[in-house]
């Protein structure tokens, strides 16, 4: 039986869209897997690389709020890992409490910091005075304001009320009618070619000197490869210094990559591979 791991605990946005990921999988639904919550994303991803688990589900990117930068981050100081899948699922913020409160009552709003950045607008708007408190995971925030009898909030998702018994304040209180969180599945070994479309990730690492990103995009744009993101992070080695991370069309054995990969190694420019797999399609709500 396969391990998968994901960031908990039981009633966060990962744990809802793992069920979903699973369930759209044939291979995955022929023999359940184990799920493993853990709290943090450096330790689920860490433990994935020292192979304690045998797949990690993490959130990579939020259509409102952008990058998760500690996926990204924990992705680039790993070794062996690959993403193998990407799967889109639509988020639903809801307001939750121990019991029914008008919202000038609320001191405290607790939530992991995308969660709070999805929803920046409403809190201005709804909660100005209340104190907002990140957490590890929307679930644990909820689960914190269970089991104290205190005017506080958590934002998280409509199954966490039903786990731990809290009422629904608000529900879908995003800033953007159409929210959606892409996952990735990462693994030990690079996917095979799908029969499908797909897309490679890299993260390229490039001198700090003037046209060092020109010449990356340009590498591309030759061979008419088509970049559906691009990020940059903090090398975190010094101030000013930048990685990338980059997007693109198409397998990482096809030609044109290939020819770029090359290009990029003679101009002294280094790439990490971090995973060539199907591209997804956003999924359809079921809740």
């Amino acid at each position: 039986m396969k391990k998968i791991g994901y960031l908990g605990p039981k009633g966060s946005f990962s744990e809802e869209a793992i069920h979903l990921f699973i369930a759209s999988q044939p291979e995955l639904n022929d023999s359940l897997p184990e799920l493993i919550a853990f709290p943090t994303i450096p330790r689920l991803l860490f433990a994935c690389n020292d192979k304690e688990i045998d797949l990690a589900f993490v959130p990579l990117e939020n259509s409102t709020e952008g990058q998760v930068g500690v996926t990204m981050d924990t992705l680039g100081q790993t070794e062996h890992l690959f993403i193998t899948n990407e799967f889109i699922h639509s988020i639903d913020q809801c307001l939750l409490a121990h019991e029914p409160m008008p919202l000038e009552q609320i001191e405290r709003v607790y939530s992991h910091e995308q969660a709070i950045g999805q929803c920046r607008d409403f809190l201005e708007n709804h909660l100005p005075n209340a104190q907002q408190i990140t957490c590890l995971s929307t679930a644990e925030a909820t689960h914190r304001i269970s089991s104290i009898r205190e005017n506080w909030a958590a934002i998280g998702p409509r199954r966490a009320a039903q786990l731990y018994n809290l009422h629904l304040v608000r529900e879908c209180i995003q800033d953007a009618t159409l929210n959606a969180t892409r996952f990735v599945l990462v693994g030990h070994s690079l996917a095979e070619m799908s029969d499908g479309e797909d897309k490679t990730s890299l993260l390229v690492i490039a001198e700090n000197t003037p046209g060092a990103l020109y010449r990356i995009l340009g590498e591309f744009a030759k061979r008419h490869i088509n970049l559906s993101r691009i990020e940059s992070r903090p090398s975190k080695r010094k101030l000013g210094e930048y990685v990338f991370f980059v997007d693109v069309d198409g397998y990482v054995f096809a030609p044109p990559i290939q020819d770029v990969l090359w290009a990029l190694k003679e101009e002294h420019i280094s790439v990490k591979l971090l995973g060539s797999y199907p591209k997804a399609h956003p999924h359809e709500r079921i809740f």
